[in-house]
């Protein structure tokens, strides 16, 4: 797929308005070139009717019209056009020139800007465009009273000449602006493109594990915004690179341990022919399969919340009926150790989350309760407030150790070879975490053994 050019773009939008712009100013030089022209020769072409004015005379009681060739001959030759005239006498007839000329047409307005009684008007004369000027004439002599009329007429080829030599010269000056300014910008579009050529080279040449932030050299403010949602959108793919990388690692260093050890136990069935070694073998095996599978699950859990955004809104949760029913839930394994598993505190407490992972994290912890809780001994789950509270009479935990136990795959000393995936805890920090509560461990001062107590923000009830 061919890409469209930036710089194609950006000199095409600015070259057609250049060039529509180029053309209205052609137009509007040429109209005023016209125009001056045409008040430069109108002028001039008063100046000859105003000469063949002054040669009307009376002569014995009849108007005399005396127009020497010379004084048109040199009016011709200063314009290089033809000049023709007509004297009209008060009473219509023609003194003297070109009787053909086309006449005054009618609401012919005069002329303001000469101080003269003159006409301007615009016609053809043997297949020539030509300009008129009818200049009125007092007479008041030897009884002869009236207004004489003056035409005279020249074509145009002087006026055309002048106003396309103005439209030639606004042609050259227009268009070698419009082409500067659009080499100008095509020169200055490929500086300033020059740092995207640039950051496109850096990331070219960018190790594919390379994750840091671009550098920043767009140095416009308005592609900082952009610079910023790039820089933010790494951090975010780096984020996710690095937790996939931890659970790959985790994921390796956990599952090997249970692998090999159910290797060894497949070795051991298969070197004995004792129905009661494949027996013990078989029951290890499914030992061993139940553990990995619960340590892949939490290893799974852990890097979803993880993933997840963390203070995400939810919807309303009720809090006690988990507890409750996680506390259902793990009463057969509580009772098969003799463990008095029971539930106190509030009847309804609605906070806001994510239904499935408190569920996974009051299984996680009353699972881990039970594991570390002697036969016959006791755990509370309390809810009040929003908080939630468990607290078991098993060895508990020091207070040099309680942050440690927090972090994935850590066991406490006295179990290190204990059943436990190290995880359960440290899922808890998370789940607590991504719903914006706050988890603390200490000892039970009723029971003696571990106390948890996390706080959740309740929904206000509506009445």
């Amino acid at each position: 797929m061919k890409m469209a050019s930036l710089r194609a773009h950006l000199l095409l939008w600015l070259g057609l308005p250049l060039l529509i712009l180029w053309a209205l100013s052609v137009y509007t030089h040429y109209a005023s070139a016209l125009q001056a022209a045409n008040q430069a020769y109108d002028r001039s072409l008063l100046a000859s009717a105003r000469t063949v004015a002054e040669r009307i005379r009376v002569h014995q009681g009849h108007l005399e019209v005396d127009v020497p060739w010379v004084v048109l001959d040199s009016f011709e030759r200063n314009m290089n056009d033809q000049l023709f005239y007509q004297v009209i006498s008060p009473e219509g007839k023609t003194l003297s020139g070109y009787d053909d000329l086309p006449p005054l047409p009618e609401k012919t307005p005069l002329s303001r800007n000469y101080p003269a009684l003159v006409h301007f008007y615009d016609a053809r004369y043997n297949g020539l465009p030509i300009r008129l000027a009818a200049l009125w004439q007092p007479v008041n002599e030897d009884k002869v009273q009236g207004m004489a009329l003056v035409i005279v007429a020249e074509t145009l080829t002087s006026r055309r000449d002048f106003a396309g030599s103005l439209l030639y010269t606004a042609i050259l000056s227009q268009g070698a602006l419009v082409l500067i300014t659009l080499l100008l910008a095509s020169w200055v579009l490929h500086k300033v493109l020059r740092p995207l050529r640039h950051l496109s080279g850096v990331i070219l040449r960018r190790d594919p594990g390379d994750l840091t932030p671009l550098p920043a050299l767009l140095p416009w403010s308005e592609i900082q915004p952009l610079m910023v949602a790039v820089n933010r959108y790494i951090e975010r793919l780096r984020a996710m690179v690095a937790r996939q990388q931890r659970f790959s690692a985790d994921a390796s260093h956990q599952l090997r341990t249970p692998l090999t050890i159910l290797k060894t136990q497949v070795s051991v069935a298969l070197n004995s022919n004792d129905p009661g070694v494949w027996q013990e073998s078989l029951q290890g095996m499914r030992h061993t399969l139940n553990d990995t599978i619960i340590l892949t699950d939490r290893l799974l859990q852990l890097s979803r919340i993880k993933a997840m955004q963390q203070n995400h809104p939810g919807s309303p949760v009720d809090l006690v009926a988990l507890v409750r029913e996680a506390c259902l839930l793990h009463y057969p394994q509580a009772r098969s150790r003799q463990i008095d598993l029971g539930y106190e505190g509030d009847e309804r407490s609605v906070i806001r989350g994510d239904a499935l992972l408190l569920a996974e994290l009051c299984a996680n912890l009353l699972d881990n309760a039970i594991k570390y809780t002697p036969e016959g001994g006791m755990i509370t789950a309390s809810v009040r407030d929003g908080r939630l509270h468990i607290e078991d009479s098993g060895p508990g935990v020091v207070e040099s150790e309680r942050q440690q136990v927090l972090q994935p795959f850590y066991r406490l000393e006295h179990t290190r070879h204990s059943a436990g995936t190290g995880l359960g805890l440290a899922l808890v920090k998370d789940i607590v975490r991504w719903h914006g509560g706050q988890m603390s461990l200490s000892q039970s001062a009723a029971l003696g053994g571990l106390s948890v107590d996390v706080a959740f923000t309740p929904v206000p009830s509506v009445r």
